[in-house]
C-alpha cells in the first residue's frame, strides 16, 4: 500500500512539473497593452503557439514600438519586399544570413563596413561595379577578392 502510495505522489509531481515546464508560455493578458495591440491577430491563439515563437513575437513587437516613424517605414518595405521573395530565395537568404552570424566579429564587421562603402556610392557607379563584377571569370573574381583582403589586412596592419 505504501508503495502505491508512493508511485501515486511521485508520478503526481512528476505530471505537475511536466506541465508546468510545457506550460511555460507568456499569459496574453501579462503582455503590455501596446504589445498586445501590435499582436492582436494572434490573440486567439496565444496559448497554442509554442513558446519561442511567442518569444520572438513578444521581442519583435518591443522593436517595433521603439522604432522612430522613418525606421517603421523601412522596416515595413523590408518586409513587403521578402514576402514577395519566392521560398527558395528566402532559403537562400537564411543560409547566408545563418553563415554570415558564425563569421568571427571581426569579419563581420569589415563586411559591414564594405558594404556601407558599397552604398555610398552613386547608383550608376554601383551598376558599374557590378557589371564588372559579373563579367570576371569566377577564378578571377576569387583572386580579386583575395588581393582587396590582403590590402585591408595590410592597412590596418600600418
Amino acid at each position: 500500500m505504501k508503495n502505491l502510495l508512493f508511485v501515486l505522489l511521485a508520478s503526481f509531481i512528476f505530471v505537475g512539473s511536466l506541465q508546468a515546464s510545457q506550460n511555460n508560455h507568456k499569459d496574453w493578458n501579462s503582455l503590455n497593452p501596446e504589445v498586445q495591440k501590435l499582436l492582436k491577430s494572434f490573440e486567439s491563439n496565444w496559448n497554442a503557439l509554442p513558446e519561442t515563437r511567442q518569444n520572438k513575437l513578444v521581442t519583435g513587437a518591443n522593436r517595433w514600438i521603439k522604432m522612430t516613424p522613418e525606421q517603421r517605414k523601412t522596416a515595413g518595405q523590408r518586409f513587403k519586399k521578402w514576402n514577395r521573395l519566392p521560398k527558395e530565395q528566402k532559403n537562400l537568404l537564411k543560409k547566408r544570413f545563418d553563415r554570415f552570424k558564425k563569421l568571427p566579429p571581426e569579419t563581420q564587421d569589415r563586411l559591414r563596413r564594405t558594404f556601407a562603402q558599397f552604398k555610398n556610392l552613386s547608383p550608376d557607379q554601383r551598376k558599374k561595379l557590378r557589371e564588372k563584377f559579373r563579367r570576371l571569370s569566377p577564378e578571377k573574381r576569387r583572386k580579386l577578392l583575395k588581393r582587396m583582403h590582403k590590402r585591408k589586412a595590410a592597412r590596418r596592419r600600418h
